[in-house]
């Protein structure tokens, strides 16, 4: 049974391009993807817990989330910075699972990029769920360890995933 659901942050919660940067070179917002607020606020109501698993570094990823008014739907917040590991390693999977008190077979890992997110929580025993919006990143599956459960196009299309629709 699923218990918790992890997004990665870059081309899943927020839209890469759209990073705005202070004149340190620090990222300082972005614009959330499409249907992301409806999504979350529908996966915490549904008891669902949540998790941002994210490769950046820290001040940025931090800023982008409080900026952007996300921090609010995350009961653990993993940023590979912070932990000295980045996506696919077990590592940062443990780090965010542990945190949520829940088990990798009963969590569902949504991301853009199959050689850290998919690959990472296929490893760990979690449900992998391929975002695919843009072509920003590699499409080809080539091991059982690089192939999703699932993949959507849009965000939304992760509730029917989740029984939430």
């Amino acid at each position: 049974m699923i218990e918790a659901v992890c997004f990665d942050l870059g081309d899943t919660l927020v839209a890469e391009e759209t990073v705005i940067h202070n004149s340190s070179g620090q990222a300082i917002t972005a614009e959330v993807i499409n249907h992301a607020f409806e999504v979350l606020e529908t996966i915490k109501k549904g008891g669902y817990k949540t998790a941002v698993i994210a490769n950046a570094d820290s001040i940025d990823a931090r800023n982008v989330i409080a900026s952007c008014g996300l921090q609010r739907y995350f009961d653990a917040i993993v940023i590979s910075e912070e932990i000295g590991i980045e996506k696919p390693a077990r590592e940062i999977f443990e780090a965010a699972l542990k945190e949520l008190k829940v088990k990798a077979e009963n969590a569902i890992m949504v991301g853009n990029r199959i050689d850290a997110d998919i690959v990472g929580a296929n490893k760990m025993g979690m449900r992998s769920v391929w975002f695919k919006w843009n072509n920003r990143y590699k499409e080809t599956m080539g091991s059982k360890e690089e192939r999703p459960d699932s993949v959507i196009k849009c965000l939304s299309e992760l509730l029917s995933i989740l029984s939430l629709s």
